[in-house]
């Protein structure tokens, strides 16, 4: 054998083939393997961008003599490392496909370099010729047109890498995509092994792929740092490593030197690649055994926190915020926990600083739980947040500030009473979460019997039943429907209590289930048995008690000024990208999810090159009859590769609506908050490509230049206006503007007109058209738009052109006033029209 270290750019140039026999399995990579490849990208994406000159080892490739080796044809078995050769190749035809649109000329260059060979034909004509079950697939891919197939784990894996790159596509660096491309063909070193054509290269196959259990990350880090200690190694594996081998045992250091890596590197911790990430901290050491014992003093030491998190037994407060976190399973919030005990120890943050601290962590989790809010990408959260405690200052305020950012959801004392009053809080979260949240609440009320949760006859109590009987709906009754008082109220906080008599309570009768209760050694159980009956006005009242209680146990984030609309199209990027093989969804659920209009979503897939954009159909589930491909010369039909994307079509050219998602699914599958509030009914039949050319062009300006939620607020004024009858004037000149048309006694007046990025009031106009030559007319138009939030207009302007930013139209107060302000026109003009 031969054996060498390469990279992917020079183990496939030149004209070469590399064929993956029959003997090996069809290529497997799912999105875990994938997700540890693009993890190893970026870090040498960043590390790239930095100009620092790491490389990442991905593994062997061992090949044979393929069957057609000449000398005119470099061909060649691979014998293993087929999955990572691959996925390489796929993501090359990712980045080559997601640079199209701005740089035509990568196709050709990607291709020709890397992909195929130019003048050879048929099967030769690819670098890399999968296994037969793959070979479908994997040539679509080479040759531009990948399919959705959802058995394809190849077209999975180019969508994959599609999506990936959506999401690392930043508009502010031109040459982000461009490393990723030199990471793939230069940064990721492979060792080449070549074997000679007399050996059997299944039995090599075989061999390699029988070995025995691998080392694990804790063992390689243990192995590495020993090999740097020559003379002080037996000390410190008696005096530091060992015990703290003993105090946490293998699962507890496997966390613990993930944690480490936390407390280092923030969000940029790769939980796979522990051992290259210790190995680097150790490199940093310059081989200094001193200061590799105090890394290795500084793990003991950092173990004794985990391991107080792990097992927090002691009796101060903080352990017992501590044994909370452990009883919620809460391990996302392990990093920033270990930073504030890190700060204590060392004299940064006081006890009291750190328990307030706790008491935000355990707010954050307490109050998302309670309205519903699922804990997708929490882990991310903290990663992000634990640099960010330094002890510069008091931690705990630090904390609040960094949790109180918009999209984490930490909701104000106003919605926390509200999720406490409407949400269904019996299905949010684990059961064990449920219990903990009710036990504070009853150690609120001074109750003398703690409540012990490791009591398996401990449960959650509906008092009025899930299953009421006639009595229970007879007395409902009194307050309106029973049965949708019932769906409304049962699964509330406000119904729900903690009980050893879960099985005894059942469904029985108030009169009867007061009674037990009334024994309770529970408060909370004792002040609703003191109720005469048990419907909404009680259901609610003690809603709002307990409401009180929990906005004083579970204090409220720092207060922010509301963001303003978004000029970013990106969440409708990665909503398309995620889309699971063999589903479609509408343009009226994306404009939906990203708070927009279906015309202005039409018009941005139809002017951008955006992944999947062909899977947004109208909302009969038919292809817009105005759809294009983004390449002119693309003429595949679009249901054809619709069907090959795994998506069902009726005899009428309509997608299976099965296949839909709709704008909750969407938002579920990116794990946005609030998706409940979204709609899952039935899609608006909205085909919003069917406008003419101004049209088009002024909702392409105004997209790009004030974004989706803006762009979708005019839309929806002007879909307002044409419903009533109205017309709308689209501007033909190179600042594209619209105007509802207002019609008069003596012609047509345009009150308020929009532009890209302002409204205008074009009282200049106005004053030479019936009835606005009145100016007490035109002050009152003033006054009644400077109503508007934002809006301020001065009387001085009367004979000019004011404007303000079309960004207000976003707010709904301001849209409610400028809709009033057309309508009042309009009805000043038929009246002079009467007269």
């Amino acid at each position: 054998m031969k054996a060498n270290e390469t990279t992917l750019r020079n183990l496939i140039q030149g004209e070469i083939q590399l064929m993956v026999p029959l003997y090996q399995r069809p290529y497997a990579w799912e999105n875990e393997q994938l997700a540890r490849l693009w993890a190893d990208i970026e870090v040498q994406a960043e590390a790239l961008a930095r100009k620092q000159s790491a490389g990442h080892f991905l593994g062997s490739v061992v090949l044979a003599p393929g069957p057609d080796l000449s000398p005119s044809f470099n061909q060649w078995v691979v014998v293993d490392g087929q999955q990572r050769l691959t996925s390489l190749l796929l993501a090359l035809c990712a980045i080559r496909d997601h640079q199209a649109a701005e740089d035509p000329r990568c196709v050709e260059r990607i291709n020709d370099l890397h992909l195929i060979n130019k003048y050879r034909d048929g099967e030769e004509r690819y670098r890399l010729l999968p296994t037969q079950v793959d070979r479908e697939a994997f040539k679509a891919c080479v040759e531009g047109y990948p399919h959705s197939d959802p058995e394809s784990r190849v077209g999975n894996a180019y969508q994959f890498f599609r999506r990936k790159l959506v999401e690392a596509d930043d508009p502010a660096d031109d040459q982000d995509i461009r490393r990723i491309e030199s990471v793939v063909l230069d940064r990721l070193t492979l060792v080449h092994i070549q074997v000679d054509k007399d050996d059997n290269a299944f039995r090599i196959f075989e061999s390699i792929n029988n070995t025995g259990m691998r080392l694990s990350q804790v063992d390689l880090i243990r192995n590495y740092i020993f090999m740097c200690l020559p003379t002080r190694g037996r000390h410190v594996y008696e005096t530091y490593w060992l015990p703290t081998q003993k105090l946490l045992g293998p699962k507890g250091l496997d966390q613990l030197m993930y944690l480490v890596l936390v407390l280092e590197y923030g969000d940029e911790a790769q939980y796979k690649d522990a051992y290259r990430g210790h190995q680097d901290l150790l490199r940093a050491t310059g081989g200094d055994e001193e200061r590799i014992e105090q890394y290795v003093k500084d793990l003991a030491r950092r173990a004794r926190y985990l391991h107080r998190m792990l097992e927090p037994t002691g009796g101060s407060p903080i352990d017992e915020r501590l044994r909370f976190f452990n009883e919620w399973k809460a391990t996302t919030v392990y990093p920033v926990v270990m930073k504030l005990l890190e700060l204590n120890d060392q004299g940064d943050a006081t006890d009291e600083e750190v328990l307030e601290a706790l008491g935000y962590i355990e707010s954050f989790l307490v109050r998302r739980l309670v309205g519903g809010v699922g804990a997708t990408g929490l882990n991310k959260v903290f990663m992000r947040i634990t640099p960010q405690i330094t002890g510069d200052e008091p931690v705990a305020e630090a904390l609040r500030k960094a949790l109180s950012a918009p999209r984490l959801y930490w909701s104000s004392d106003e919605q926390f009473r509200r999720d406490i009053r409407e949400k269904a809080f019996y299905w949010h979260g684990r059961t064990a979460q449920q219990k903990l949240v009710l036990r504070r609440l009853e150690e609120s009320y001074g109750s003398k019997e703690l409540v012990d949760l490791s009591d398996k006859k401990i449960s959650i109590e509906h008092i009025l039943p899930q299953n009421p009987g006639p009595e229970w709906l007879e007395e409902l009754s009194s307050e309106g429907d029973p049965e949708a008082l019932h769906k409304e109220l049962v699964h509330t906080l406000g119904n729900l209590t903690l009980t050893g008599y879960n099985s005894e309570l059942s469904n029985m009768p108030f009169e009867k289930k007061k009674e037990f209760l009334a024994h309770s050694g529970l408060v909370m159980n004792q002040r609703v048995a003191k109720q005469q009956r048990w419907g909404k006005a009680e259901i609610l009242a003690r809603a709002e008690e307990l409401a009180d209680r929990a906005i004083k146990i579970w204090p409220a984030p720092v207060e922010t000024a509301p963001a303003g609309p978004s000029r970013d199209w990106s969440l409708l990027h990665a909503a398309l990208a995620a889309l699971p093989p063999g589903t479609w969804t509408t343009y009226g659920d994306v404009a939906e999810l990203i708070g927009s209009h279906p015309v202005p979503v039409g018009v941005h897939l139809a002017g951008s090159r955006v992944l999947n954009a062909h899977r947004v159909l109208k909302g009969t589930g038919e292809v817009s009859e105005n759809f294009r491909w983004p390449d002119p010369e693309d003429n595949r039909n679009v249901i054809d590769v619709l069907v090959a994307d795994g998506i069902k079509f009726d005899e009428s050219g309509r997608a299976d609506p099965a296949q839909r998602l709709s704008a909750r699914e969407l938002a579920e599958l990116l794990g946005l908050p609030g998706a409940e509030d979204l709609s899952d009914t039935d899609p608006v039949s909205a085909d919003p490509a069917v406008i003419d050319e101004w049209e088009r062009r002024f909702f392409q300006q105004l997209g790009d230049t004030s974004g989706p939620q803006v762009s979708g607020a005019v839309s929806k004024l002007l879909e307002w206006w044409r419903e009533r009858g109205g017309e709308v004037q689209f501007g033909r000149s190179a600042g594209s503007s619209c105007a509802p048309a207002v019609k008069g006694a003596k012609g047509v007046l345009y009150p308020i007109r929009f532009y890209a990025k302002t409204v205008e009031v074009p009282f200049g106009t106005l004053k030479r058209r019936v009835p606005f030559t009145d100016p007490e007319l035109r002050d009152e138009l003033r006054r009644r738009l400077n109503e508007a939030p934002g809006v301020d207009i001065p009387v001085a302007k009367l004979e000019l052109f004011p404007s303000f930013p079309i960004s207000l139209m976003a707010n709904e107060a301001v849209w409610d006033v400028v809709v009033a302000a057309i309508e009042w026109c309009a009805v000043q003009a038929r009246r002079t029209e009467e007269e």
